[in-house]
């Protein structure tokens, strides 16, 4: 390759080599999870200070959230576009466990996966979401909120007063799917 030179003057030009960089470099999930780690600070203070054991943790799509576990439910945070994401979620055990007979235990859990996304269309509102969680074999809620980053200091008072909600949409769905 030839020196470049500036065409006006006939002087050679120092050029630095090309770097080799790749776009996965440029962006790469890693830088933030320091930017975000930094910026839920506030929050895990404030859940700690509402009596929540919080702690930093990646969620099921790597990024970076600070958890909250509680009898009433769990409790994610993480930095959303606008404010902070929470997202509160809670399942309730053994819908069916007091069935003794396989078969029909299985039919009333094959039914619940059917009619819950329905149930769910019909009764719940944007911010929740139900599934037939298969692990605990009964219902799941998940509700999200979003609250702007200035009120990082309220985000502990917040999920404390909205936990509440997860019980009582389970409630609702089960009260629906065993009538």
């Amino acid at each position: 390759m030839d020196t470049p030179y500036d065409l006006a003057s006939e002087e050679q030009i120092d050029v630095e080599p090309p770097v080799d960089v790749t776009v996965a470099d440029l962006a790469g999930e890693h830088d933030d999870v320091p930017r975000a780690n930094r910026a839920l600070e506030p929050v895990k203070t404030a859940l700690e200070a509402a009596g929540f054991y919080a702690y930093g943790t990646f969620d099921d799509q790597q990024r970076w959230t600070i958890a909250a576990d509680d009898e009433a439910g769990r409790i994610d945070v993480r930095v959303g576009a606008d404010g902070y994401v929470i997202e509160l979620w809670g399942s309730s055990p053994g819908l069916f466990a007091d069935e003794e007979n396989d078969w029909r235990r299985r039919a009333h859990e094959r039914l619940a996966r059917m009619v819950i996304p329905n149930i769910a269309r019909g009764l719940l509102q944007p911010h929740q979401t139900a599934i037939w969680d298969e692990v605990e074999q009964g219902v799941a809620v998940r509700v999200t909120y979003e609250l702007p980053f200035g009120r990082a200091q309220q985000v502990g008072a917040f999920a404390r007063e909205h936990l509440p909600e997860l019980e009582d949409v389970i409630t609702q769905i089960e009260s629906r799917i065993v009538t």
